[in-house]
Parts: structure tokens; C-alpha cells; sequence
């Protein structure tokens, strides 16, 4: 009985992924065919509507982090305190002259003195805390740009997207919970995964043995896979291409509006890659990506970039124009979307591999 409820259950399984798999790539020809063919006409007024009416354009879900505030007012802090810092330090040797040449103002003195490296210290204190601060606030933002999709993630995954030390990631990350940037993350499994919500941490402590052991067995089986193909090498260069060209087009493109849109956008496809980096096996399903999706969102930003490049722009190249950095705006999201979905799709794969392992371990009799 328990054989065929794991069957039935597998085939179900298969026939959501199989069925997530093909929307997922109708979803992203309607979009490729719709921007493509704006491309090619040379009009993009009705591209943003057409985006627009597409059902998972702009997907949105429950986020879990917080970000942080901006970094400048740690850099105002440290400049103010830096002023305060050498102004003290300047004063210091004249109290210090006063105290060995003076007999009437010793005691002044030692009490100027004490003063001053206390504030001094003080500052340098300040002064530290700030710069501490500030490399947080810069590994937090690249954290949250991977977290920010997720429900579950490794945590040496998080450390190689960030490119920090995993002790490093650790260490931020129950920094980031005590603060409450994260207010619902959970670190587990030893310090191996890190859970972003509540209900999923929830879930994981109903069947903790089985997702732990699941995840460490995803870590020995890394290991020996940690070579590339050479298959693979040539995606993650082409993907590397593509993200550079996005890079390039930023810094050609002066509009700050467009400039942080390019910023979402090289993120979004960055970490697209990244996962298919860490879980090779989910590379056969970049083929709409990467021969559609990305040599049209290329096609589009050269467009953009040849008419702001004229010195007269007339009313329809204006439009044609504005329409473009609506669309753009649309383009992404689908992006995010699709990432979005992919990550659905991995958790339907760990949650039908934890359900097949949970079986094995009652049939083992290692759970009850």
C-alpha cells in the first residue's frame, strides 16, 4: 500500500512539474514574441500594454527581510567624527605642554587630558562601528537580493553568490535576525540552510530528521560534482556576456531612472545563473532564456541606447522612447517572475524528494 502511495504520489508530482514547466515557457515565448516583434517594426507603443495583460507578469510574493537604511548617514557620521577626532588630537599636545611647564594649571591639565582621550577614544569607537556598519549594510544588500526570492537557502550557496566567507554569512545573518532585518529567518541543519519564514521553518521542524538529512546528502553529493562540464562553463561564459552587456548599456545610458532599473535587471539575471551554477541539472531549462529572452532584451536596449545617442529627437522618437523604458520596466518583472517560478519548482522537487526519503525512513524504521 505504502509502494503505491509513494507512486501515485511521484506521478502526481511529475504532472504539477511537467505542468509548471510548460507555462513557464509559453509565459515566456508570449513575452519574447511580444517584445521582439516591437523590436523589429520599431514601434513600442503597444508593447507595455501587451505585457501588461500577461497573468504572471510581475508575479508578487510575501517578502520576509527588511532592508537597511542608507549607508550615508554612516558616512556623514564618519566624517563629523573624524573632524571632532583631529580637532581633539590637535588640542592634546598643548595640555600636555601645559601639565610639564605649568605648576599652576597641573591639575586642569590632567583633567584636559583625561577628557580629551576619552572623547578621542570614544570617537574612534564611533568611528569604527560606523565603517563595521557600513560593509554590513553593502553584504546585506547583496544577501537580500538572494534571499528576497527564496523560502530555503544553503548557505554555502548564499556565501558564493555573495562571495563572502560562509563563517562571515553566518555571523551576519544572526545579526541581521537579532536587528530584525529578518525577522522570521531561522539558521538550521547546523548552520547549513537558513530559513526566511516562519511557516516554512515551521514545516521543517515537523520533519526536521528528514530535512536534515536530505540537505546534508544534497552537500556530499556537491562535492563530487564540483568540477564544471565543459557544457556547463560555456552557459555560465554566455550568461557572463549577457550580464556584462546589461553592464555596458547601464554605463552608456545616463538616465538615472533607467541606470537602477539595469541595476534590478543585471541582479535578477545574475542570479539566474548563479542557481543554475549550484544545480547544474536545471540547465536544459535556460533554452527560452538564453536564445530568446535575453538577444531581445539586448535588441531593446540598443534601441534604446541609438535614439538617446540622436541630438534631435522629435515627438514620436520621445514616445517611442518612453515606451521602451515602460517596457523595460514589464521585461524585468517577467524576469523576476521567471525566477520566481524556478525556485517554486525547486521547492516541488526538494518537497517530492523529502516526501520519498520520508518513506524509506519509516520503512527503515529510523522515524516513527
Amino acid at each position: 500500500m505504502e509502494i503505491m502511495n509513494k507512486f501515485f504520489s511521484e506521478e502526481k508530482s511529475e504532472e504539477q512539474e511537467d505542468s509548471s514547466k510548460d507555462e513557464c515557457l509559453q509565459e515566456a515565448k508570449e513575452v519574447n514574441d511580444i517584445v521582439r516583434d516591437g523590436v523589429e517594426k520599431g514601434s513600442f507603443s503597444g508593447v507595455t500594454e501587451q505585457l501588461g495583460r500577461l497573468p504572471n507578469i510581475g508575479i508578487s510574493r510575501e517578502k520576509f527581510i527588511f532592508e537597511v537604511g542608507s549607508s550615508s548617514i554612516c558616512g556623514w557620521s564618519i566624517i563629523v567624527c573624524t573632524i571632532f577626532l583631529m580637532g581633539f588630537i590637535w588640542f592634546l599636545p598643548i595640555l600636555i605642554r601645559t601639565l610639564i611647564y605649568s605648576d599652576i594649571y597641573n591639575v586642569t591639565a590632567i583633567a584636559g587630558i583625561i577628557i580629551i582621550l576619552a572623547i578621542i577614544i570614544f570617537n574612534i569607537i564611533v568611528i569604527a562601528n560606523m565603517i563595521i556598519q557600513m560593509r554590513f549594510n553593502k553584504r546585506y544588500d547583496t544577501y537580500i537580493k538572494n534571499l528576497r526570492f527564496k523560502n530555503i537557502e544553503i548557505i554555502d550557496d548564499l556565501a558564493a553568490y555573495s562571495k563572502v566567507n560562509p563563517e562571515k554569512v553566518i555571523k551576519d545573518l544572526k545579526r541581521a535576525i537579532r536587528l530584525k532585518l529578518i525577522p522570521q529567518g531561522h539558521l538550521c541543519c547546523d548552520d547549513l540552510i537558513f530559513i526566511i519564514s516562519n511557516e516554512v521553518y515551521n514545516e521543517y521542524k515537523d520533519k526536521q530528521a528528514v530535512y536534515d538529512r536530505y540537505y546534508r546528502k544534497q552537500m556530499e553529493e556537491r562535492l563530487r560534482m564540483e568540477e564544471r562540464t565543459r557544457e556547463m562553463q560555456e552557459i555560465l561564459n554566455q550568461g557572463q556576456r549577457y550580464v556584462e552587456k546589461i553592464h555596458e548599456s547601464n554605463d552608456i545610458i545616463k538616465d538615472k531612472i533607467i541606470s537602477q532599473k539595469l541595476d534590478r535587471m543585471e541582479s535578477v539575471v545574475s542570479m539566474i545563473f548563479h542557481e543554475v551554477d549550484i544545480n547544474p541539472q536545471h540547465a536544459d531549462k535556460l533554452g527560452m532564456f538564453m536564445n530568446y529572452y535575453l538577444p531581445t532584451t539586448e535588441k531593446l536596449l540598443e534601441a534604446y541606447i541609438e535614439i538617446d545617442e540622436k541630438q534631435v529627437k522629435g515627438k514620436t522618437l520621445q514616445k517611442v522612447k518612453k515606451d521602451i523604458e515602460e517596457s523595460i520596466d514589464k521585461i524585468i518583472d517577467s524576469f523576476e517572475g521567471i525566477l520566481d517560478k524556478f525556485y517554486q519548482e525547486k521547492e516541488l522537487d526538494i518537497a517530492t524528494d523529502i516526501s520519498a526519503m520520508e518513506i524509506l525512513m519509516k520503512q527503515d524504521g529510523l522515524i516513527e
